[in-house]
């Protein structure tokens, strides 16, 4: 923790392609970083909980009476026809998010192994450029719908251009990975990335509760101009505020289009003894679990709450998704920085993988509304995961291998919540007519496997105790 919160410690950076040192305090760069992710991660929920809300709107109206504004309840308490009429609209905009969803999440695996590997070689700044222009031209994309009035599908083109620049998982692997170069190992990295996760989620928490309000009344335009803002706003500060952390490393400068390249992000492994690959392929199984269980299912929660018989509004939605994210980040930031004095991160992963099965089993048998605030209170723990178990892997490689961790990592976390969101949106589909919670017990279930890689993850780490960077072979 002395590196960042000290001023008068300082950070050599390579500025250009001259590699002439700049002295840059890490905790300026810090402040920064922080800075860029509250505009980049605000931008991009928003314009996702527009999009969502946006699909539902665009449904709802086909099947409405008018045409122009939708006059299907999602919660019809009439004929059967009128609750036949609303598990159609659930189904086709959970079939519609479904594949808009995995199409980006998918796409993205490619260029973070690529790019997010080349950080270690060629700078951090670059991924960050490219995630930025990215979510840019997606959010153009859906401005260009919506004012248009084009087929939902169109959004298809966003997503492919959101995916085909890393989605925000490039995003986060370069900043993941700067964050290692400002750090020491140990409880001060754990710390820091829990900041920066939990700043992240304040800024989707605040994005989310402000979306709401916006649009209840149907409103997606001005929005979408605010989005467009924050997008251009984080690629000024990129420009002139963040400075470059990874120096370069020329001795490892290869062609971009070739074969090792392309299986950069696996040197980790390669580089490695036998110990310390055991301990980052379980630890990474976990997160991708994590990743699949939990980030997979955002478009189906809501869909969930806004259909029978909890039957809330959009706004109620939006607020609870706020002031959840609120409580459970500066609740774990709070207990991270006590249990750390007694429990070892591992057996913080075990409570918080817990956490999250009783969660999802609480949310499937809801039917009242106390009891989808029941699930919230259960689920606080669940999301210290990944902070925790990010600050693990990452204290197991050298700092020239960061890049290809966090890209290796986050790759994989794209390519299970591809697959979640189309295996969810499928099962929601074919269940909400009857059993719409059936989703949630799956969730639970998968989290279970989830919950055995952590016991016997800390039964190897209490065997084996780690050094600050195991890369001997």
């Amino acid at each position: 923790m002395d590196s960042i919160e000290k001023a008068k410690s300082l950070l050599i950076i390579p500025d250009g392609p001259t590699e002439k040192p700049v002295i840059v305090p890490p905790v300026y760069q810090f402040i920064a970083i922080e800075i860029i992710s509250i505009l980049y991660f605000g931008a991009l929920v928003a314009m996702l909980s527009i999009q969502q809300f946006y699909v539902i709107d665009e449904v709802a109206k086909k099947y409405g009476e008018d045409g122009e504004k939708s006059n299907v309840d999602h919660c019809p308490k009439g004929p059967v026809f009128s609750n036949n009429t609303s598990n159609i609209v659930q189904a086709e905009s959970a079939n519609i998010l479904m594949y808009l969803g995995f199409v980006g999440t998918l796409i993205a695996v490619v260029p973070i192994l690529v790019f997010g590997s080349l950080t270690d070689r060629y700078g951090r700044k670059f991924p960050i450029y490219l995630s930025l222009i990215g979510i840019l031209l997606k959010e153009i994309v859906m401005t260009v719908i919506v004012y248009k009035g084009l087929p939902l599908w169109f959004l298809a083109l966003g997503e492919f251009f959101l995916g085909i620049t890393g989605h925000f998982g490039l995003f986060l692997a370069a900043m993941m990975g700067m964050i290692a170069d400002i750090t020491t190992p140990g409880k001060d990295r754990a710390i820091k990335i829990t900041i920066l996760e939990g700043t992240e989620a304040v800024a989707v928490a605040f994005s989310i509760l402000g979306i709401g309000f916006w649009i209840k009344d149907g409103n997606y335009r001005h929005p979408l101009i605010m989005c467009i803002a924050c997008t251009v706003l984080s690629l000024i500060l990129t420009l002139t505020l963040l400075s470059e952390t990874a120096k370069r490393n020329k001795k490892k400068e290869t062609r971009i289009c070739t074969k090792s390249v392309m299986c950069a992000c696996f040197d980790v492994y390669r580089n490695g003894n036998r110990k310390r690959n055991r301990k980052m392929l379980i630890g990474q199984m976990i997160l991708c679990i994590n990743a699949g269980a939990l980030l997979g299912k955002p478009n189906v929660v809501t869909l969930f709450l806004l259909h029978k018989p909890l039957c809330w509004s959009g706004v109620h939605i939006q607020v609870f998704t706020c002031i959840q994210i609120l409580v459970n980040w500066g609740t774990i930031f709070v207990f991270i920085k006590i249990l750390h004095k007694y429990l070892e991160d591992y057996t913080i992963i075990i409570a918080g993988t817990v956490s999250a099965i009783a969660s999802s089993v609480t949310l499937a048998i809801s039917t009242k509304e106390w009891i989808v605030y029941l699930y919230a209170v259960i689920g606080i723990m669940a999301v210290s995961i990944s902070p925790l178990l990010r600050s693990v892997l990452s204290r197991l490689v050298s700092p020239v291998e960061q890049g290809s961790l966090f890209a290796c990592i986050s790759s994989s976390e794209f390519l299970l919540t591809s697959l979640a969101q189309l295996f969810y949106g499928i099962v929601y589909k074919e269940t909400v007519s009857y059993l719409p919670g059936l989703v949630f017990l799956i969730t639970a279930g998968i989290l279970v496997i989830e919950l055995c890689l952590s016991i016997v993850l800390r039964s190897i780490m209490s065997k084996e105790p780690m050094s600050v960077t195991e890369t001997e072979k």
